[in-house]
């Protein structure tokens, strides 16, 4: 009986989910009631308080269901990228570009977040986190770049930590075009942008001293 409970407390939380999901994208996060959760999910909102604190609570839990490309990217990034790291971080780049156009859930959390997030005050934990994915993420392409550059893969000349900020916001900008606006095939151009990107690099003029 109580592993039952548990089961229909469970079925219940992911059913709610689902329908913020559905809310958030429709009508956007602030836009979206507790009361529109609850009946879109067929519940009452005491069902909502049970499981969840606030809307934010339930955004960051929608969120949490899903790994995001840069989530994967910071796995992969911890691993030992060998004798070629250009080429360890190309296939990186690729793979979670590729990851963002073949999970419907990833597309519906980008949506939210780029599109229909317009949260207050109650969503600082949220950006929060962002902001400590964002820099562990800088802090490992740097020590990837950093290796490339060692090794001659890239130009001496080249500031590894720029190098990781011009690469992190040139995936970040595919990603929100692509959920934006849906009108270029990322799936299939994603090894041809990255290539193009990485060639850049190597191509990169020396910095300029005055800025």
């Amino acid at each position: 009986m109580v592993r039952r409970t548990k089961e229909e407390a469970e079925a219940t939380r992911l059913q709610l989910l689902d329908a913020a999901e559905r809310c958030f994208r429709e009508k956007g996060v602030a836009g979206t009631t507790l009361d529109d959760i609850a009946k879109s999910a067929g519940h009452t909102r005491g069902a909502v308080y049970w499981h969840f604190e606030n809307k934010a609570d339930i955004f960051e839990a929608v969120c949490e269901r899903v790994t995001t490309p840069m989530q994967a990217m910071l796995g992969d990034l911890a691993a030992d990228p060998g004798t070629d790291p250009l080429g360890f971080l190309r296939n990186d780049a690729i793979r979670v570009l590729r990851m963002l156009t073949d999970c419907e859930r990833v597309q519906a959390v980008f949506e939210i977040k780029f599109c229909k997030l317009d949260g207050g005050p109650d969503f600082d934990r949220l950006r929060s986190r962002e902001l400590e994915t964002h820099s562990r993420c800088l802090d490992m392409l740097e020590v990837v770049f950093g290796a490339a550059v060692r090794i001659g893969q890239l130009p001496t000349h080249l500031p590894p930590r720029e190098t990781a900020e011009a690469m992190h916001a040139f995936i970040g900008g595919l990603m929100r075009s692509w959920i934006e606006r849906r009108d270029f095939d990322l799936q299939k151009s994603a090894p041809w942008l990255v290539d193009t990107f990485l060639v850049g690099l190597r191509n990169a003029p020396m910095p300029d001293p005055a800025g």
